[in-house]
């Protein structure tokens, strides 16, 4: 298994306006061994890698892929209420094909039927709870003007994102070869997603009852295959929300989610956790609600906030130029900082590295940026503090004056006046001595007075 690296950075809440800070560490990768092939974990609060497996690896992401769906369909419905959509009869004939007569096995379905029309919001549920491929397709001809269109407005989105490893190939996450995405780049998806409105909504609602429609007047009941959000389930977890199962034999467990305890919110991928068995039958247990929760209370109980600069440290003095009674300036830190590290690191084994110019001039205003702190743990930058001044010096006149002084003599203009004043200086000394030849040789000599 391929040993992760740690990229911790915290920011301070924003009450103490904090700034980020990164720290790497190759000793603390999880106490137990995560099946997924692909996994990354970050820390919303403090903007930090937690904990990253393969994160670029192209992998099968099923289900999953309805995140982006979601999010084009979001993007591009003024009222999720007021648009409706229909399911064509196309869709219903593919879905029949890719089961049956290609004996790719049952997919996730909504229940719909050909012809069905529903708003948008009520696909939306579909397409998250029960994971329906019919919707997501349904969806996709209603957004893309075709299955073609979409796809490609998907992979246009992604590379907007930063999803550069991404190719899709569907809207529902059906198995094919060329249809890959990595962890990483599913985390910008669903880190974009949960900004939408109404997608957390919709994510982490347990349980839907479609409105009656035009084939089911009774309504529809969708329940979420999110089971770690189902109270009284084997796999529930508490502090977890949202946001999206993926499952194919191809693909293995996939599941993306998010987690909130003691003040701080993660969100987790997870893709290609163990599906199938020895025998190749599918396990009965879901093993990627359980690495997710092994994943979060891994990370609950190992790392906590811990406070490295206080606001306001002593941590230099620069030299001061242009006054008469002081030579230095001390310079303390412009704000706190704190950082999400390992239990078993003392903060006091943090170094503070100055970086401030070789000397400072008056006048000083008290609370001047003068330059920089590094904090360095383990080796490692985890982050910058600026240095201010801790008080006001006034300059010294006289020191001005000769500094301006020193600043003329060394400007170009005037050592360009002083080479020309040389110059014609020469010139006029060369001048009157050929000047005085000339009368020699022509034997000029003075009238005398009377």
């Amino acid at each position: 298994m391929k040993r992760t690296v740690f990229l911790l950075v915290l920011s301070l809440c924003l009450a103490l306006c904090a700034p980020l800070a990164a720290f790497a560490d190759e000793g603390y990768p999880p106490n137990f061994e995560v099946s997924a092939k692909g996994v990354y974990m970050y820390n919303l609060d403090t903007e930090s890698v937690i904990y990253q497996k393969n994160a670029d690896t192209p992998l099968y992401p099923a289900s999953v892929t309805k995140i982006m769906t979601c999010i084009l369909a979001l993007e591009n419905t003024d009222n999720l209420d007021m648009e409706d959509i229909t399911y064509p009869n196309y869709v219903q004939d593919y879905l029949y094909d890719y089961q049956y007569i290609q004996k790719n096995g049952e997919v996730s379905k909504g229940g719909l039927l050909a012809g069905e029309v529903l708003s948008m919001r009520d696909a939306l549920y579909a397409l998250m709870l029960p994971s329906a491929n019919e919707v997501a397709m349904i969806i996709a001809d209603h957004i893309g003007g075709s299955q073609e269109g979409f796809v490609e407005m998907m992979n246009a989105k992604a590379r907007e994102l930063g999803a550069t490893n991404t190719n899709f190939v569907n809207a529902n996450g059906l198995f094919d070869s060329a249809h890959v995405t990595t962890a990483h780049d599913i985390y910008l998806m669903a880190r974009h997603a949960m900004e939408l409105p109404g997608f957390m909504d919709i994510v982490t609602t347990v349980s839907y009852q479609c409105p009656p429609t035009n084939k089911h007047p009774e309504g529809l009941n969708w329940s979420t295959t999110n089971l770690m959000m189902v109270p009284n389930n084997l796999y529930y977890y508490p502090p977890l929300k949202g946001i999206k199962t993926g499952t194919l034999p191809d693909s293995g467990r996939c599941f993306v989610s998010t987690a909130t305890r003691d003040g701080f919110t993660y969100l987790l991928v997870v893709l290609g956790s163990t599906y199938l068995d020895e025998t190749g039958a599918a396990m009965a247990e879901n093993m990627a609600f359980v690495e997710t929760r092994q994943l979060y209370e891994w990370v609950f109980d190992t790392f906590r906030v811990k406070n490295l600069v206080d606001k306001g440290k002593y941590v230099a003095e620069i030299p001061l130029r242009l006054n008469l009674d002081q030579d230095h300036v001390k310079l303390m830190t412009a704000e706190r900082f704190t950082a999400l590290l390992p239990n078993d690191i003392d903060s006091n084994s943090v170094t503070l590295i100055p970086e401030i110019p070789d000397a400072i001039d008056a006048p000083v205003t008290k609370g001047q940026y003068v330059g920089e702190v590094a904090l360095i743990l383990s080796g490692e930058e985890i982050g910058r503090v600026d240095l201010l001044s801790v008080e006001s010096v006034e300059a010294s006149q006289v020191l001005v004056l000769l500094e301006k002084a020193k600043e003329i003599t060394r400007s170009f203009w005037f050592k360009f006046a002083i080479v020309l004043f040389v110059f014609l200086f020469v010139f006029y000394i060369v001048l009157m001595i050929l000047r005085n030849r000339r009368r020699r040789r022509s034997g000029f000599k003075p009238k005398r007075r009377l």
